[in-house]
């Protein structure tokens, strides 16, 4: 059994841990771009130049991507003959504010960060990124990876790989329930069915990932997504507590009190990576997590493979399916010293060749269409035709300059829904007062 399942937490004591903890973190320690901070002017968009290039880099990643560090490094030295002099990677739910503290104080201890929507619009807008001239954005970038590094119209970096959310299922459990393992949920109906079938011999049908500010954002969005809704008008007015909204909330509500199919330690569990190993270990029987989960689950020393992973679209709650967009990137930082050469590394982070290795050794989607379209790509990573099939609907994540402070704020309220301390409507209303004066502070 994993590690949540063996902890003597209770499930009392669980439901009242993970996401309530996060209410005293909200917005403390945080460094925002709009603050007293003095800003940097923006620099000229950045244009490749011709004749050769060299330096050395320095580089701050998340710890998603493996494969760099297992080969990608040396390689793209060996191309162009720029030295990666160091290569640091941290923990995803850590980088936020490391990156705020560092750009607020004009370090340039590293030359290229990892980036993703929210980040690329809230360091972008903040002037403390460094915008490319479209000649050096390669043009066959499908536009949910360059969405990743965009904002207002201006490109901030350049993505390593592609991501979106589908539901993934283990087959034997499917089968050992009565259930045809071939055949996905159609609806949230047909998904909460299957869940109920699936709870039993000592674990539960579905597992999420809820236990920090930005899983507890993303579980709800794409309640809300599946429900028929948008997160703001066209004006950028929240839509927190729209009728799709709560009904999405409450969704995710019933799941854990009603038809007690979530296992607790969905609040608790804080990364898709331990999601991910959750579900390969056979502990739960449906995950709705991004493409990397095929990987995890079919790779040695997992207790699913790929005869017995089924992977589909998400089961939608008003619409046939919906999905965020999880898509990643490199953006390089305003004050280096090194920018011609940190845009080869964006570039070489893009390109075919390290596009191949995050696609069939991690599981990631390919951010090229050339890539993507590779009949190599889909023999290596099958869910591929799930993730083209997703394109036909809506897929969102609604990066903006304030997303950090928005999963920080909304959070506490999903916190308070999860453990039936208020009622959905009442959670959502809440945050969306809280939110008002945040977008005003960025849309005038």
């Amino acid at each position: 059994m994993n590690s949540f399942r063996n902890s003597p937490i209770t499930r009392r004591t669980m439901l009242q841990g993970g996401l309530a903890a996060l209410g005293t973190a909200a917005l403390a320690g945080c460094v925002s771009p709009t603050g007293s901070t003095p800003q940097p002017q923006g620099a000229a968009p950045l244009r490749p130049e011709g004749g050769n290039v060299t330096g050395e880099l320095t580089i701050l990643d998340d710890n998603t991507n493996l494969v760099f560090k297992d080969g990608l490094i040396k390689q793209f030295e060996d191309e162009t003959g720029i030295k990666i002099k160091s290569y640091e990677m941290g923990n995803f739910n850590d980088l936020h504010d490391r990156f705020a503290t560092l750009f607020a104080a004009g370090d340039t201890s590293f030359d290229i960060i990892m980036t993703w929507a929210g980040w690329s619009a809230e360091f972008g807008k903040a002037g403390w990124l460094q915008e490319l001239d479209n000649a050096a954005i390669p043009n066959d970038l499908i536009k949910p990876a360059l969405d990743a590094v965009s904002w207002d119209g201006k490109v901030y970096g350049l993505p390593k790989f592609a991501s979106v959310q589908t539901m993934f299922w283990n087959k034997d459990h499917f089968r050992a329930a009565g259930l045809d393992p071939d055949q996905t949920p159609q609806n949230w109906d047909q998904f909460v069915t299957a869940a109920k079938a699936c709870t039993r011999d000592g674990r539960f049908g579905f597992t999420c990932d809820m236990g920090n500010a930005a899983g507890a954002y993303q579980n709800f969005l794409r309640a809300m997504l599946l429900a028929g809704g948008q997160l703001y008008d066209d004006k950028w007015n929240p839509q927190l507590d729209s009728e799709a909204g709560v009904e999405g909330l409450s969704k995710m509500v019933e799941l854990l009190h009603t038809h007690k199919v979530m296992d607790p330690a969905s609040l608790q569990i804080t990364n898709a990576s331990d999601l991910v190993e959750v579900f390969a270990q056979g502990n739960t029987s449906i995950v709705f997590n991004w493409p990397f989960q095929w990987a995890k689950a079919t790779a040695t020393g997992a207790k699913t493979n790929a005869q017995t992973v089924g992977n589909g679209l998400l089961p939608g709650i008003n619409v046939r399916s919906a999905s965020i967009d999880g898509s990643e990137g490199y953006a390089i930082n305003v004050n280096s010293k090194n920018k011609q050469a940190a845009l080869k590394w964006l570039q070489f982070a893009s390109s075919a060749v390290a596009q191949k290795e995050i696609a069939t050794k991690e599981g990631w989607f390919p951010v090229s269409q050339t890539t993507l379209d590779d009949p190599a790509t889909a023999q290596a990573l099958p869910v591929v035709k799930v993730y083209q099939e997703s394109t036909q609907y809506v897929t969102r994540r609604y990066g903006t300059p304030w997303s950090s402070e928005l999963d920080q704020l909304l959070s506490v309220q999903i916190s308070r829904a999860m453990n039936q301390q208020v009622e959905p409507k009442a959670a959502l209303a809440a945050a969306q007062e809280q939110l008002k004066p945040i977008v005003a502070k960025y849309i005038r």
